[in-house]
């Protein structure tokens, strides 16, 4: 059975409800305020919406269901920590920190194009490497899929070794009760710093803006996938992509950021956010056979998402201001 009419349909269905959206929402809105020059880029970040209540929609539906199913351990039903977990998610993927975003640093990147280009820079644009097989959709996604997420693992390890940005990243490790909702619980700027690193690689790269949103929002998927409270073994597919199992390790408390036998000092285990590869290229990948709790060792955090800010960013300013001697 051919599936390009299917296909098509959804495609059709999905462009009238952004259309529908822009005229009858967004656009009237940028009227009154005089904005209609940000139009097009308003349109565009309706996909950012979209995709987010479709994301939103499969951790209701499917993740929060399997964690009822198969959980790793047993929690109560709705953890009052959870609550801000469910506000950062809701941020995140229904496109109002992208929009964010795009508002404060679209002439920044602008800017860094322009030099680019000035200095002849020539992207690495995957597509023309063996254009019989590099060149096809798919395939290209996919090796963009692991350029992104190598720098991804550097990100992320470092965030782990240099101690003012272990001290925002905490915020994301605090939690004791992980769910499906929990992958976007982070500081806000180390939020930002991670949206401008991963943005200017993926233009270094050359990935197109229709592949970036995709790479975005199939990440944040299986990321939501990996926090949640699910018991799964993958056999040896666990070699290939980073599990839930796996990624609570990288939460336990006195193993995920802390080096081995070593209480208090920062290090780690299981810094892949995708793909577990680079853990074991570095010596830095444990496969847990058992369920660890999470959480970081004597840090209590608000359940106020203001003060869990507030408090995040004092601890990390305390660790760049000069010790006294």
């Amino acid at each position: 059975m051919d599936s390009n009419p299917f296909i098509a349909t959804i495609a059709s269905a999905y462009a009238s409800l952004q259309e529908f959206l822009f005229a009858n929402v967004a656009g009237p809105i940028l009227y009154q305020l005089d904005l209609m020059s940000m139009a097009e880029d308003v349109f565009d970040g309706i996909d950012w919406f979209l995709f987010g209540c479709m994301q939103i929609f499969l951790i209701v539906i499917v993740l929060r269901t399997w964690e009822k199913l198969a959980p790793a351990e047993t929690q109560e039903h709705f953890a009052q920590s959870s609550k801000a977990d469910v506000f950062y998610t809701l941020f995140h993927r229904l496109g109002i920190f992208h929009g964010l975003i795009f508002i404060a640093l679209s002439g920044f990147f602008f800017e860094i194009d322009s030099i680019l280009h000035d200095f002849r820079f020539a992207r690495m644009n995957v597509e023309s490497w063996w254009p019989p097989i590099t060149a096809v959709p798919l395939v290209s996604f996919f090796i963009y899929f692991i350029l992104l997420d190598f720098v991804e693992y550097l990100y992320h390890r470092a965030s782990h070794t240099i101690h003012w940005w272990w001290q925002l990243h905490a915020l994301h490790h605090s939690q004791t009760v992980m769910t499906a909702w929990s992958d976007d619980r982070n500081h806000i700027l180390d939020d930002i710093m991670h949206a401008v690193v991963f943005a200017f690689f993926a233009l270094l790269f050359g990935v197109s803006p229709s592949q970036f949103i995709l790479l975005v929002v199939f990440s944040q998927l299986i990321q939501s996938w990996q926090h949640a409270n699910i018991y799964v073994n993958l056999g040896l597919f666990k070699y290939v992509l980073v599990s839930p199992m796996y990624h609570r390790m990288h939460h336990a408390v006195g193993y995920g950021h802390e080096a081995k036998g070593k209480p208090g000092v920062l290090g780690g285990c299981n810094f892949g956010v995708l793909f577990p590869w680079w853990d074991m290229l570095f010596n830095t990948a444990i496969f847990p056979k058992a369920v660890y709790p999470t959480g970081v060792r004597d840090l209590a955090v608000s359940h106020n998402i203001f003060i869990q800010q507030w408090q995040t960013l004092k601890h990390a300013l305390v660790e760049l201001l000069p010790k006294a001697k």
